[in-house]
């Protein structure tokens, strides 16, 4: 994909971020996570006042990638993380909580490009490792991970309703 644009979000894009995020999440694993705790858990993770919340706080990021029409096409959520898992060895890191690329852009650098700026905005905040957590049954995301230079460090529980997912914790330094 050669034309989009990557920016910060701002409270003003909490409605926008919402959508987007419940739908990159139902598009990624809406097969693997069934209704109706699905449902329950888009509207606990994405609902506009939460991301309107997470914006405006100084800890942390949002960016998004918008294709040349302005549709969001991708996005990160970074926030400090004072006391990371164990595992992830740095003095000051920051945690990847969400990063997501619509399906239809995946593989044409979006991914790549959305990534080198949480790592430049970890830079500038001060960071010198960010750590995510990702679903380990999940290689597309395990994979690119490992592309952009993450390494496995630990792994944690992902709590889906009922179900109990075993996460790999993935970590950079910077």
């Amino acid at each position: 994909m050669s034309s989009f644009s990557i920016r910060r979000a701002t409270v003003d894009d909490a409605e926008k971020m919402a959508s987007l995020g419940a739908r990159l999440f139902a598009e990624a694993y809406g097969e693997t996570h069934p209704e109706p705790e699905l449902s329950r858990y888009l509207a606990r993770s994405f609902s506009v006042e939460g991301i309107r919340e997470a914006i405006a706080d100084d800890g942390v990021t949002m960016l998004m990638a918008e294709d040349p029409e302005g549709s969001a096409i991708a996005y990160a959520y970074t926030r400090e993380s004072p006391e990371p898992p164990s595992g992830v060895a740095g003095d000051h890191a920051l945690e990847i909580v969400r990063f997501y690329v619509d399906a239809v852009c995946q593989g044409r650098g979006v991914g790549a490009a959305l990534m080198r700026e949480c790592f430049k905005d970890a830079k500038n905040r001060g960071a010198d490792v960010v750590w995510l957590q990702v679903w380990k049954e999940a290689p597309w995301a395990v994979g690119f991970y490992a592309r952009m230079n993450f390494s496995v460090v630990g792994s944690a529980p992902f709590y889906f309703g009922d179900q109990v997912g075993d996460d790999h914790i993935m970590a950079k330094s910077l």
